[in-house]
Formats: C-alpha cells, structure tokens, sequence
C-alpha cells in the first residue's frame, strides 16, 4: 500500500464517519447562524444599522463559522491524546507522520466546508432581496472559501499543539478565539479600524481572521471597501504554512514521533 493511498483511505474513512453526525451538526451550524443573520439584519436596523449590514454580516458569518468549529476538533484530538491514543495507531502506519497531520488539516477544512457551504442559499432565503447575488464573484469566492476553511484547519492542528490539555479548554475560548474573532473584522471591515486609527489598523493586520472576513467579502460583495483579495489570499497561504509546520514540530516532539 503506497504512502497516498493510506492518506485518502484515512481521509475517506473520517468523512464516513463525519457522515454520521453531518445532519446533526448542519442543524446547529444553521441555528447560529440564522440567529445571527436576522438580528443583525432586521431587528438591528432599529438601532441605526444601515440595511447593507445585513450581507456584511452575512458573509462574515459564513467565512468565521470555521473558527467556531476549531473548539470541538481540538477537545476531541486532546481528549483522544489524553485518553484512548487513537492518533498513535495512525502514526506506526506507513506513512510519514508529517502526513497524518496533514491530512487532519485536509479533513478538518473538508468538514468546515460541507457544514458552510449550504449557508449561502440558505443566506439568500434569509435576506432575499437585501443579498444580490450578482455581486458575487464565484471565481474569487470559490478559491477564498476553500482556503479559508483550509486555514482554520490548520490553525486548529497549532492550537492543539500549543493547548496543554483539556482542562485549558476556557483559556482557549477567552485566550485565542475570542480576541481573533473580535477583532478580525467580523463586525466591521478593515477599513473601518484604519479610519479610527491608522495604527489600530495596521496592528489587526497580524490577526489572520482579517484576511478571511476581508477576501469572503471582497469576493461576495465586491472589492471596494475591503483588503485587496489576492492581498487575503496570499496572507492565508502564508498563515495556513506557517501554522501547519509549527503545529507538526510540536506535535511531533508531543507524541514522540520518529
């Protein structure tokens, strides 16, 4: 058995099981998010927000529910660490061990994408004539919603490489997910922290989830306004690199790979 054929049998054998839970999971991910998308798209309109925020927050939504799912891959790689060492019966087999984490991030990013990809006709339902599809360009969405879900596959892996254990699951919502999310331009664009402050702008720029709610919205509601799509794009290659050699090196010296 070659090496790529192990590493699409394990990926295949994640999906099947993923199959399992799919509906269950597709249900929560559509519950936040249309709680999201209505609040701030009707009920918000009162409180002086501009009818235009709705598809902002729209695609900011469908682009950051990865990051939500990050906290449930990392309990359940850390509690596998922890406990029933399932990841150390996929390290002896033949395959590099770089490879095993590797497809993790692949799998983690498939997954991200099956559970979000149903959000955008569901996003059209919700806001109907308020959401125009002809704004989008599916060429430059296509590319930015596979790398961003692929990012935060990645990121995930360093998490889990960087979290002690199980117990620091609260450190990692108040310590990593929070701040990100907060200031990674979920509520506002970029342009809008530059405004407040030139500074306060450049410095959110090392937060990578700026380059995923700035790329999905240039690509879903047109460039003007927003970071230069191949600016985000390039960005999260960069990131998505940098965290999944990182989060290998930890890892390794955590499991005592070879």
């Amino acid at each position: 058995m070659t090496k790529s054929n192990v590493f699409f049998q394990l990926l295949m054998r994640d999906l099947l099981i993923f199959r399992r839970d799919y509906w269950s999971k597709l249900i929560d991910t559509v519950v936040v998010f249309a709680n999201n998308v209505l609040i701030f798209s009707y009920f918000m309109s009162g409180a002086g927000i501009g009818q235009n925020y709705g598809p902002f927050l729209l695609i900011g939504a469908i682009g950051s529910f990865g990051l939500i799912e990050v906290v449930g891959k990392i309990a359940l790689f850390l509690s596998d660490m922890e406990g029933d060492q399932a990841i150390t019966q996929v390290l002896i087999m033949p395959i590099r061990s770089e490879m095993v984490f590797i497809y993790m991030v692949v799998f983690w990013g498939i997954s991200s994408v099956l559970l979000s990809v149903l959000l955008f006709p569901l996003g059209k339902v919700l806001l109907w004539t308020r959401f125009d599809l002809a704004q989008i360009s599916y060429v430059r969405l296509v590319p930015m919603f596979l790398t961003g879900s692929l990012f935060f596959g990645a990121f995930a892996l360093w998490l889990s490489s960087v979290i002690p254990s199980m117990s620091n699951l609260n450190t990692l919502w108040l310590r990593y997910i929070v701040p990100l999310w907060m200031f990674g331009a979920y509520f506002f664009s970029w342009q809008d922290a530059y405004n407040l402050n030139p500074l306060v702008g450049y410095v959110l720029l090392i937060n990578p989830i700026v380059y995923v709610m700035e790329g999905m919205r240039a690509a879903g509601l047109g460039q003007e306004g927003f970071l230069p799509y191949w600016l985000c794009l390039v960005a999260l290659w960069g990131f998505i690199v940098a965290c999944t050699a990182h989060g290998i090196a930890r890892l390794k010296r955590r499991l005592d790979c070879i």
